[in-house]
């Protein structure tokens, strides 16, 4: 099942109509507000994948660089136990060099 929201919907719509030969390109071009070289990416993708084009291909996925759970709730717990005295700065050269620990300043922050 393919959830999309009402701009996603008018899409599929519109490049259905244009598969099929009811609406001519250039009207498409106004009517969605993007290239003629769009719309003809979104035919191309339309016919290879039917209405499945619409959703980006990393829905779903996490992101490459996202910091693991594990390694956030390690870390929180080192600052509440260990390092609870500290600056951010300091912190993350404490992390750095005392725990071998590299992570970004929002996992500092994070909730608790």
């Amino acid at each position: 099942m393919i959830i999309m929201d009402s701009k996603a919907q008018l899409v599929v719509d519109v490049i259905a109509k244009v598969s099929q030969g009811k609406v001519s390109i250039i009207n498409t071009v106004k009517l969605l507000n993007k290239s003629r070289r769009t719309i003809e990416r979104y035919l191309q993708w339309y016919q290879q994948a039917g209405i499945q084009f619409v959703v980006h291909r990393n829905t779903g996925r996490a992101p490459s660089n996202k910091t693991p759970e594990c390694l956030k709730r390690q870390v929180q717990s080192l600052i509440k136990e260990k390092y609870y005295d500290v600056n951010l700065q300091h912190l993350a050269e404490l992390l750095d060099t005392n725990e071998n620990i590299q992570v970004k300043r929002a996992v500092y922050s994070g909730p608790t």
